[in-house]
């Protein structure tokens, strides 16, 4: 085996090791979050319920995303353990996100509605907020992937000027 194609195995080592960080990176930021798909009208609203608890984490995330990318007027209220609004905001973009604090354990419901008749398709998510571990394992897989696609570069190069001095 040439020294080139043993670098070429542990640059595709690399890029493996790389995507299975991402992946559980991925996995752990959004393990805690609730994500519903649905559409809504006037008359139909979304309504997505996470359990949540303040000795997970005190901080609570939800988010809203148009699938289509579009920008519609929507309306998001976020309701504590005690049925109380904690959140009532007016969202006008296509992707949203807002924190809120989780004072006590319960089912927390974020409510998703419009007052426009055409259907909206989107996806919402309400949880604890992730913690950085995620984010940092998913940073250090991104910087492998690369690390791992400029080793391909790399070798690509040694390997056109071995033919080039072949030919030669």
């Amino acid at each position: 085996m040439s020294s080139l194609t043993k670098y070429l195995v542990i640059v595709g080592v690399l890029i493996a090791i790389g995507a299975m960080l991402l992946i559980v990176g991925s996995q752990t930021i959004t393990g805690d979050l609730v994500i519903e798909e649905g559409r809504i009208n006037n008359l139909t609203q979304l309504e997505i319920s996470a359990e949540l608890d303040p000795e997970i984490n005190t901080q609570g995330v939800y988010a809203i995303q148009t699938i289509e990318g579009k920008e519609y007027d929507i309306t998001a209220i976020v309701t504590d353990a005690s049925n109380t609004k904690i959140r009532d905001v007016s969202v006008n973009r296509n992707s949203f996100e807002d924190n809120f604090e989780i004072e006590q354990a319960g089912t927390y419901t974020l409510i998703i509605s419009t007052s426009e008749s055409e259907e909206i398709p989107l996806v919402g998510g309400i949880g604890h907020v992730p913690d950085s571990t995620g984010v940092s394992i998913s940073i250090a897989g991104f910087f492998i992937i690369i690390i791992g696609m400029i080793g391909v570069a790399v070798i690509g190069f040694m390997i056109i000027r071995q033919k080039k001095q072949k030919t030669s």
